[in-house]
């Protein structure tokens, strides 16, 4: 049985970013965010879904990620430590770090607790794998195990990415999924008529765990999943570009951007803390992009923005 070493944070929901940032950087095999107010939030909302026991109440969020035991693991992890002790004390907020061995099954169980069948916008429901729920006539079932990635669709910044995804793709788009993680947004652009869509991440564990989903969810046949640093491996443009990455790098995507869309094509961006997203607003104008529409829930922002060729 494979073993992990979890890096467990708890921090104020603030901080949350730039500790996932740090955690992505330091090649994580996924960054889960465990958020007990945005997870009541949401199963207030949408009736969807038990409470885990016992549900933290100091309104703190957990972020934990999960590197592999292994020789190098020494040294990653003095790394990781020194760098989120330098990024929590210039954010001022405290954060309590901890490590702890476990096995890749014995996580799976843990975080299973927070992980409920879930209705997002109209048509979507994700569901795990190993719970079962009712559905409608017209509901796109998303089944999903994330495995050791990020995306399950409890957090905001993928709830919000879903909900503009059903609002501007149209079927027959050509899509292009950049930091796929579990590949929920390019299994959800499948079921929603994408004709073709293409999914992008850095990290093996990433890309292993969303061709299982793909393969789970039957759309083999219009997604495919590659190894790639944002645009780097995507041929072509896309009528519709979706990212649910931290601001920094969804900067440095939007830089690259205008050459892989289409003219008058879509661009949906997510997992930004407010106070960021006036840089990416720049960034987007500076690019030719016009904002069609901005979401907010709770500390995070998501956007859908038009590319109009110059």
């Amino acid at each position: 049985m494979k073993e992990w070493t979890e890096i467990s944070i708890q921090t104020a929901q603030e901080a949350v970013e730039a500790v996932a940032n740090v955690l992505h950087e330091a090649g994580a095999g996924g960054v889960v965010i465990e958020d007990p107010t945005c997870f009541l939030a949401q199963v207030d909302k949408y009736g969807v879904g038990e409470l885990p026991e016992p549900l933290p109440s100091d309104g703190k969020v957990t972020v934990k990620a999960y590197l592999p035991v292994n020789d190098q693991l020494p040294l990653r992890l003095k790394a990781v430590q020194d760098e989120l002790n330098r990024v929590l004390k210039l954010l001022s907020v405290a954060g309590d770090i901890s490590l702890q061995k476990v096995a890749e099954e014995e996580w799976s169980t843990v975080w299973k607790a927070y992980y409920k069948p879930l209705r997002v916008g109209d048509k979507i429901i994700i569901k795990p794998a190993w719970e079962h729920c009712q559905t409608k006539t017209d509901d796109i079932v998303i089944e999903l195990d994330p495995g050791m990635a990020f995306g399950t669709g409890n957090h905001p910044t993928t709830t919000m990415a879903l909900i503009l995804l059903q609002r501007y793709l149209k079927p027959g788009f050509k899509v292009f999924d950049i930091g796929t993680g579990s590949g929920i947004l390019a299994i959800a652009a499948a079921k929603l008529g994408a004709q073709e869509v293409t999914a992008v991440d850095v990290d093996p564990v990433a890309l292993e765990s969303a061709w299982e989903n793909c393969q789970r969810n039957h759309v083999t046949d219009k997604v495919v999943v590659l190894p790639g640093d944002l645009l780097e491996e995507v041929m072509g443009q896309a009528d519709l570009v979706v990212a649910n990455i931290t601001a920094d790098v969804l900067l440095s995507l939007i830089n690259d951007l205008p050459t892989h869309i289409l003219p008058h094509g879509v661009f949906i961006g997510s997992g930004i803390i407010e106070p960021y997203f006036d840089d990416i607003k720049e960034a987007l104008a500076d690019k030719g992009f016009k904002l069609l529409e901005i979401m907010g829930q709770e500390e995070w922002v998501a956007f859908a923005a038009s590319w109009e060729e110059a």
